[in-house]
Parts: structure tokens; sequence; C-alpha cells
């Protein structure tokens, strides 16, 4: 006597709407029709019904590849009573079943799976490959981190990031080094994996990653640069300090920036040593007073001061930038008299002095003082320069009150 009574065929989805688990495990066995049977075991897989396990492992025989693929979906959606099914299914001789498996054991993240996973990254299917990484990374534990290292270098694009992430979040500290050499001749989205692992295992890597700056592959020192830019931690502060003595001035340059990044009071006389270093490289210079800007800490008004004064046109317009964050009264009078420099001086001390009286830190004198320049920084002028005349319409900054 046939499952289903009469010639007609089961309704898979009546069943389903119908919750009917019996009548859908009866549908997987239905024998006239592969694509009928597959969507059985999505259903079953749907129905998250722990009664469908062993029928579903009996049709991981099934002849038909798509059933076979469909069923390690399902199995995959049920959960752990299905673990051991899967990592056997990892030896189906079809690459979809394969990757059906994977994608299940990957879903599902049982610690039985991992060895099975670790010799997944070897198979011949790359997409296998990918999901066994994946996998790897979500279950995690010590184990799993070489044979990730070891995926660094497969030829797939693809497994080379998931390595990448997976090794990111593990976060274990044997894999930086082999992150580093990785971002050597990679391609974007690897090294943006690589980097974003980097700046995850974060203090660790810090070492390796100030030495990786200097080296003369740009793709390496690049990603080493943007990862110590994510590593935004109280912890990092005092390596970059060091790193500021470094006699490589890219190393300085990274360190400056990520220091003003990380805004620590604690890198403030560091930085101005930095930029009064008349031997530094101008780069570094106007990093360090990029980053005492950010920091905000009154040690630096004096020196920005001097900048503002002496300093040739790249220092004046920074210290403007940096004296309009950092908001002390010191700065109003010098930078009212910047508003007579050439054009870009001029508009850099126009916009710091709105900064700072935005920022509500001036007195009734300093206000007043203040505003008393708002035409000149918001008025049509013209000006004579040395080579010729230069006319504008205003300093260009808004200055509302």
């Amino acid at each position: 006597m046939p499952l289903f009574g009469g010639a007609n065929p089961p309704n898979v989805d009546d069943l389903e709407a119908r919750r009917d688990v019996g009548g859908l495990i009866k549908a997987l066995g239905y024998q006239k029709d592969g694509q009928l049977r597959s969507a059985a075991a999505r259903a079953l897989g749907r129905t998250g019904d722990p009664n469908a396990v062993g029928p579903l492992v009996d049709a991981l025989k099934d002849a038909d590849v798509e059933v076979r693929t469909n069923v390690t979906e399902a199995l995959g959606r049920i959960g752990a009573d299905a673990v051991e099914p899967l990592i056997a299914t990892l030896e189906d001789p079809d690459d979809h079943v394969r990757i059906g498996a994977a994608a299940a054991l990957r879903q599902i993240g049982d610690a039985r799976s991992v060895d099975p996973l670790i010799a997944a990254l070897k198979d011949r299917n790359e997409g296998v490959r990918v999901l066994a990484a994946e996998g790897l990374g979500r279950i995690g534990g010590p184990p799993t981190v070489e044979p990730l290292i070891a995926a660094l270098g497969d030829s797939n694009e693809g497994v080379r990031l998931r390595a990448a992430e997976a090794l990111g979040r593990l976060a274990d500290t044997r894999a930086v080094e082999p992150l580093i050499e990785a971002l050597s001749g990679g391609d974007s989205r690897v090294k943006a994996a690589i980097v974003a692992a980097l700046s995850r295992i974060g203090i660790p890597a810090m070492e390796f990653l100030i030495a990786a700056l200097k080296s003369s592959d740009r793709d390496v020192s690049k990603g080493a640069s943007e990862a110590l830019g994510r590593i935004l931690e109280p912890g990092a502060v005092g390596p970059l300090i060091v790193a500021l003595t470094d006699e490589d001035w890219r190393v300085h340059l990274v360190a400056a920036e990520t220091l003003g990044m990380i805004g620590d009071a604690r890198a403030v006389e560091s930085l101005i040593a930095a930029y009064t270093d008349e031997s530094e490289v101008q780069h570094v210079r106007k990093a360090a007073i990029d980053a005492l800007g950010e920091i905000g800490d009154v040690r630096a008004v004096e020196p920005l001061l001097a900048a503002l004064k002496d300093g040739v046109s790249w220092q004046r317009n920074a210290a403007c930038e940096a004296l309009g964050r950092i908001g002390d009264a010191r700065a109003v009078g010098p930078l009212i008299d910047a508003l007579k420099d050439y054009w870009d001086g001029r508009k850099a001390a126009a916009e710091a002095l709105v900064e700072i009286y935005r920022s509500g830190k001036l007195g009734p004198e300093e206000r007043a003082l203040l505003l008393a320049q708002r035409g000149d920084i918001t008025e049509t002028h013209a000006d004579e320069f040395p080579y010729g005349s230069h006319e504008d319409s205003g300093i260009g900054v808004d200055f509302p009150l």
C-alpha cells in the first residue's frame, strides 16, 4: 500500500502549514519525485522538530544529490543531534553535499566538529574550505589557530579572507606575525580582514605592528599603520610614546596620529617634543600638532602660540586648528592678529576663533574682543599681495550669534 493513498503526491506546503511533521517525514520517502523529497527536507528543517532528525539522517543516503544537499541544510537548522551524521557527510563524493554539511556544522557550532572541519580545510572544493574556516572561527579554541594560520596561504581568496576573520575572532597572539606576513601581496578584501583581525588582537600585536611599519613592502607597512590606528586603547599609549623615538620617521608619523586618536593626556609632552624637534620631518611635526589639538590639553597652548607667531605657513595653519579645538582664552589675541595673514592662514584663524567662541570657555572680556572681529571674519574684502591682487567673498566662515 502506498504511503499516500491514491495517485496524488503529498502536498508539502499544506503539510508544513499544518505542522504535520509525520506527514512531512512520509513525504521525505516519496520515491517518485526527488524535488518533492527536497521540499519535504527543507520543510522539516524549518519545523525544527527533533523527531525529524532520524528520518533526515536516513535521507543522507538518498541517491539524489539535491535531496542530500537539502537534508544537510535541514539538519543544520535542527541542531546538535545531527552533528555526527553531518561529520560523516563531509566525506560525501558530491561537492554540493559536502558544502551543505560544512555549512550545517558551521551553523551548529559544536566542538565535536573541530577536527573534521580542520580536515575540511584541505578539501578539494574551495566552498567547503571557506565554510570550514568560518566554522572553526565560530567554535574557537586553541586547536583551531594553527590550521587557520595555514589557511592564510590557501590559493583561494575567499578561504584566506575567512581564515583572517576567524583568527581575528580568536584573538590568539600566535596569529600576529603570520597575519602581518599575509599582508604582503594580498588582495584588498583579504588585507582589510587582516587589519581588522590585528586590531581585534590589540595590544599584544603592537610590538610587531610597529616593527612592520618599517617594511619596504608598502602593503605591509600600510596595513600595519591601519591596524595601529584602530587599536585605540589606553594600554597602547606607552608603546606609542616609545615609538615616537624610533629611528624611522614613518613610525613617528603613525605613532603621532594614533596618539591623537586615543586622546590620552599622557602623550602631550612627547608630542610637544616631536613637534618642536626641527630635525623631524614636516609630516611628523604636523601630525604632532594635530594630535595635540585632538587631545585638547592646555599644556600645548604655549608651544602652539609660538608656532602661530614664528612658524611657516603649514605650522601656523595647523596651530590655528589645534588652538581652536583646545579653546583656551590665551589664544584669542594671537588668533585675531592672524586674521591679517594670507588667505589660508586667515581662514584657519577665523575658523579657530569661531570654534573657541562656540566652546563657551571664554570670559566676557574675551567674548567681546572676539565679537568685535565678526565683520572681518564674514564681510567681503580685497587684498593686495606682492604678486598681485586677490578678491573673495569674506573669509568664508559662518559666525552666527
